[in-house]
């Protein structure tokens, strides 16, 4: 409240863009955990809220990181963004022109878990005990029901795996799962 009415004082409200971030969230018992250290969705996804000249009200489902800010900075405030940035402008997501830039997120903890959502479902693998948890976001979104036993999902994982192979190239991520 301070950080705006000060704003307000310097007549820079109305031209100043606002973001909100934090931490990604502790498990606080859910799933049994306490702490930060897992993939579930409770523990890897932290808020991030844009508000100020030009951007809507709303929210959007878009899968994006915390390393998106900067060039999305820079989109909104029509600056050139430079060369060789991890991060993709959201300014056309936020501005309702497109619905995402990102097909699957990857997250990691040590060498101990790996995981890849898309909009709708996320596959966890526990590559030092063989673990596969898969789960459909879309109903079932405090991961409960892991399907990863199912055998009319098997297509699913394999097509996830892929991904998961996919971004650990890219990122020259070389634990094998």
């Amino acid at each position: 409240g301070r950080l705006l009415s000060k704003l307000r004082e310097m007549d820079e409200y109305d031209n100043t863009i606002i973001i909100f971030s934090s931490d990604h969230g502790l498990a606080v018992g859910s799933h049994g955990l306490m702490g930060k250290q897992s993939l579930y969705e409770h523990s890897m996804k932290p808020p991030l809220i844009f508000a100020g000249p030009g951007i809507p009200q709303g929210e959007t489902d878009a899968l994006v990181y915390l390393l998106d800010i900067f060039p999305t900075v820079c989109g909104l405030t029509t600056t050139p963004i430079p060369d060789g940035l991890d991060g993709k402008n959201l300014a056309p997501v936020i501005q309702g022109k497109k619905p995402g830039v990102r097909d699957s997120l990857f997250t990691a903890y040590k060498g101990v878990q790996r995981a890849v959502r898309d909009e709708r479902w996320k596959l966890i693998q526990y590559p030092q005990v063989n673990i596969t948890q898969l789960f459909d976001l879309k109903n079932d979104p405090h991961e409960k029901q892991n399907l990863a036993e199912d055998p009319q999902h098997q297509q699913r994982i394999e097509s996830l795996m892929a991904t998961m192979q996919e971004w650990q190239e890219e990122l020259g991520d070389q634990k094998q799962l």
